[in-house]
């Protein structure tokens, strides 16, 4: 291959650039080719020499057919998708003063993973009609500045890039898709839907490293003691979005390396892998391996498991067997899509029909550990977010406002709770407002109570 990275045909630069995973090329005479490395467009070399106006017209011959020339040729502009030995792609030609300009655009979605790996998103978005975007520390924003929006055709192409023949089916049948996907960059949560303008692609990277409690910021001096149950039931809570599954995983890879006992997992998909250290593991997903989560934990109570981990606790089958099989000698870990720890509590009572909650009071006040309610918020400085966290230890006087149907006066006995570990959000926010961690923009959007937190933040001005 030539050092000057000049060549006659455009799929030399598309091999080039499908080997280190660039989802866009850029060619221009008066500058070096140019490829993608997070986010930004570089130089494919140092040393790349510098590309004139008729390179760039061997170029546009090499990939445009004649009609596709002749309209170049009338309206300054053509566009269109290609077959190549490197993959599918969507080339853009424009006509300048100096010469042809060439931008193109893989159709695999493997490229845009990378870009998203490199700086730390959450989440890629490669929805139809609109530009390829990500979520990075929890601002969705486009990939790079100026980036062609994905027609319905890209997505459409896009999607078949990964999905297998099982999953295309699927969506094709019912209009949607969720699955763990696998790259050798690492795993992906990943959704397909249709909706009215084409496909829309969602990737949630998952983390290939489990983080400890520490990492995370987890009080795991008082969280390692709830893993030491034998029975019970811990809750992790939050919205979409605020790291329960990290949490849930830092847990249970704890628990694999502190105990020598069975666990099961039952997920949505299998995010983190774990590989057996002092226990047994067994990972379910659901729809490939089982049912659904009623099914699979149904079947999980016949495995001798002494932990079971439910990726999501969605409707009172699963809540009610949740319960059971923490009260029938199991440590069970769930979440649920609850912002604090006392509307976990009215979220699981409420799930049941009125005439069986004073029983399922009784059940939830003797089984239930604790509550970890989580938000994942900014930091200040704009080099990542930071989880802010509610915690409710079920005391005995917890249990006791738990049975006679009191859970407001839950949050006064978490404030009354320090000693056991037990915190309030306000106080988690607050605690990372006063170490200039968080913004008070940030504290008065997300607290329980945002008068007294305006209140806090007017008493305590932080530079």
């Amino acid at each position: 291959m030539s050092h000057t990275y000049i060549f006659d045909h455009i799929n030399q630069y598309l091999e080039l650039g499908k080997e280190i995973l660039s989802p866009t090329l850029y060619l221009a005479p008066g500058y070096q080719p140019f490829m993608m490395e997070a986010a930004h467009y570089v130089p494919v070399s140092p040393d790349a020499a510098v590309l004139t106006a008729e390179n760039m017209a061997t170029l546009v011959a090499s990939c445009a057919s004649p009609e596709q020339q002749a309209h170049l040729a009338e309206t300054g502009t053509v566009d269109f998708i290609t077959d190549t030995p490197s993959g599918k792609y969507h080339i853009y030609i424009y006509a300048q003063e100096t010469g042809y300009m060439i931008v193109t655009l893989t159709l695999h979605v493997d490229a845009y993973l990378k870009q998203g790996i490199d700086c730390h998103c959450s989440d890629i978005h490669l929805p139809s009609v609109c530009p390829p975007s990500w979520r990075r520390f929890g601002s969705l924003q486009p990939i790079w500045e100026g980036a062609p929006t994905l027609t319905a055709e890209d997505a459409e192409l896009l999607t078949a890039s990964f999905l297998t023949e099982k999953e295309w089916t699927r969506l094709k049948e019912i209009g949607d898709v969720d699955f763990a996907y696998a790259n050798d960059l690492g795993r992906y949560r990943a959704s397909v839907v249709s909706q009215r303008l084409g496909y829309n692609i969602c990737f949630r990277i998952i983390n290939s490293n489990v983080l400890t409690m520490d990492q995370i910021g987890l009080p795991s001096e008082y969280v390692v003691p709830l893993t030491r149950f034998t029975n019970g039931l811990i809750l992790v809570t939050g919205s979409v979005g605020s790291g329960k599954s990290t949490t849930l995983a830092s847990i249970i890879d704890f628990i694999n390396a502190d105990r020598h006992d069975h666990i099961i997992t039952l997920e949505d998909p299998i995010e983190s892998v774990f590989e057996p250290k002092g226990c047994q593991v067994n990972q379910r997903e659901v729809r490939r391996h089982t049912e659904s989560f009623e099914r699979a934990l149904r079947a999980a109570l016949r495995e001798d498991p002494d932990i079971i981990m439910v990726g999501e606790m969605r409707n009172l089958e699963t809540i009610s067997l949740a319960l059971t099989a923490a009260e029938t000698g199991h440590l069970v870990l769930g979440t649920l899509h609850t912002g604090s720890a006392s509307r976990t509590i009215d979220r699981i009572l409420d799930a049941f029909p009125l005439e069986e909650r004073d029983h399922i009071r009784i059940m939830v006040s003797e089984s239930l550990r604790g509550v970890l309610s989580q938000q994942l918020i900014p930091k200040k400085d704009g080099t990542g977010r930071v989880m802010a966290l509610e915690m409710l230890v079920n005391t005995s006087a917890v249990a006791n406002c738990i049975r006679e149907g009191k859970t407001f006066m839950i949050p006064g006995l978490i404030q009354t709770g320090k000693s056991q570990g037990m915190r309030l959000m306000d106080d988690s926010l607050q605690e990372l407002y006063i170490n200039g961690v968080i913004a008070a923009e940030e504290c008065m959007q997300r607290a329980t109570d945002p008068v007294m937190m305006e209140k806090f933040i007017k008493e305590h001005p932080v530079a």
